[in-house]
């Protein structure tokens, strides 16, 4: 039962932080968002079909292994608003303090979901896996959005 209320809480979270993201940047927003997609289909199917972990409660259990939610919404939309706030203009270390500080929120969060419901179960996968992998495609996500738009440091 937490875990469909979770899920509803989630996509409705989802759906209520678009409207935050400012109307000029929207274009944007939407190729990040297809980008960290794109990685988070390959790396989900990845990490579930070699066994090192599962999703026991999730949408479209028939058609998809991996969490639909959090790889395909969830995900796209946090990066999302890293990138377009990401601090260009600061320091190196605030430039590291902001991507780790998101990376290590997201790990934080998923300890806890994967501690007390249902929706995902740890096999061989470790906790630390996720932040490097966050942390990983996070880096990536903003170098392809760079590249894209031509925008310089």
């Amino acid at each position: 039962m937490i875990e469909k209320v979770f899920l509803i809480s989630t996509w409705s979270i989802i759906f209520i932080s678009i409207w935050f993201i400012p109307k000029e940047k929207r274009a944007q927003a939407s190729v990040i968002f297809l980008i960290t997609q794109l990685f988070t289909w390959i790396l989900g199917l990845l990490v579930v079909e070699f066994g090192w972990l599962e999703y026991p409660v999730r949408e479209l259990a028939k058609a998809n292994a991996t969490s639909f939610s959090f790889e395909y919404f969830t995900f796209p939309i946090i990066t999302v608003f890293l990138v377009l706030h990401y601090p260009d203009h600061k320091p190196i270390k605030m430039k590291l303090f902001y991507i780790f500080a998101f990376s290590s929120g997201l790990t934080v969060f998923e300890y806890f979901v994967e501690k007390y419901t249902r929706i995902i179960d740890y096999h061989s996968w470790k906790l630390y896996w996720t932040w490097i992998s966050v942390t990983i495609l996070f880096y990536v996500v903003m170098r392809i959005y760079r590249w894209f738009f031509k925008i310089e440091k």
